[in-house]
């Protein structure tokens, strides 16, 4: 190694005698062309030793010398401090469970219920930032006395406090989920009578008609179905042949039990209205729960797009007149 580090220092102080470059290639040329294959080789040996001397001390350092940088950041960021707050998904559940979690130390939820380390918080949606009377609220609040408590502001108080009211007396650094958020002030905002309560967004899905394809296509399914769960029994012609069943070429809207040479079941016979669409998917579903005591053995078709495609394709059977 010594040989590998006077071989460095011998070049480096040629260079440094303010020659040419041209006149340090020849000095080496001239100094090294005597050297051997086992000069060459202690060179070579000298700086791999140096590489793992190197390395080993790396180790050995980081080792000793831990990373002390914090596993957790000294500062609380919130996933998003938007002040837009839609309630319309809120779980208030939810929001109770975090407020008894996360508040319920330092705040009381009930109606007339004491003050803690911090206010009463019934009813505290729709009034005045720090307006209950036997609270001593910090200055920084009381700055905020001509605004009421809303979603919006309630979600910026609780995502961090200090950013709303800088010398706040709450210790706590906030709700990092918005969602979160957005549950508790659902829940806040259920104990507050002064204010309306949540409104659900209910989502009103407008039934699409079906294109000329699909249509095709459902009645092609229809028939595969009427095939495989019918066709043993019934007849689907017009003047078709009775079998264990009636013949159910023009059924839909046909009253019930009124085909001519087949012997129906009283169950069916009380039956005092037409083979409606809905009245046949009930009877396809389940015959015995639709008409207890009828002859019909099979337990019922359980898939409703099955039974949709069954009735298509048994509505295609109708006369034209009956349209």
């Amino acid at each position: 190694m010594f040989f590998f580090f006077s071989f460095i220092a011998d070049n480096v102080s040629l260079f440094y005698k303010q020659i040419t470059i041209v006149e340090f290639i020849l000095r080496c040329e001239e100094k090294y062309s005597k050297m051997d294959s086992f000069d060459w080789n202690r060179l070579a040996v000298a700086g791999l030793l140096s590489v793992c001397v190197l390395t080993a001390s790396w180790g050995v350092g980081s080792v000793i010398i831990q990373n002390t940088a914090p596993l957790k950041s000294a500062f609380f960021i919130a996933d998003d401090q938007d002040d837009t707050i839609d309630l319309s998904s809120a779980n208030p559940l939810k929001g109770k469970e975090l407020a008894a979690q996360q508040c319920s130390l330092c705040h009381t939820f009930g109606k007339n219920e004491a003050n803690k380390i911090g206010p009463n918080l019934y009813d505290v949606m729709g009034h005045p930032i720090a307006s209950v009377s036997s609270f001593n609220y910090s200055e920084s609040l009381k700055k905020h006395h001509q605004e009421n408590w809303d979603a919006q502001k309630l979600n910026l108080w609780l995502a961090h406090p200090t950013n709303f009211a800088s010398d706040t007396i709450m210790a706590y650094p906030g709700v990092a989920s918005k969602q979160d958020r957005v549950d508790i002030i659902a829940y806040l905002k259920e104990i507050s009578p002064s204010t309306p309560p949540v409104e659900k967004k209910v989502a009103i899905e407008a039934k699409q008609p079906e294109s000329p394809k699909t249509t095709v296509l459902n009645l092609v399914q229809g028939k595969e179905a009427y095939q495989q769960y019918c066709a043993v029994c019934h007849t689907d012609t017009p003047n078709g042949n009775i079998r264990l069943g009636p013949n159910l070429y023009g059924i839909v809207n046909k009253p019930i039990a009124s085909q001519p040479n087949y012997t129906y079941s009283g169950a069916l016979k009380i039956k005092r209205t037409n083979w409606t669409e809905s009245n046949l998917d009930q009877w396809i579903k389940n015959p015995q729960q639709w008409a207890p005591g009828n002859k019909m053995v099979y337990q019922g078709v359980s898939s409703t797009e099955v039974r949709r495609n069954i009735i298509l394709y048994l509505n295609s059977l109708s006369p034209q007149d009956k349209h």
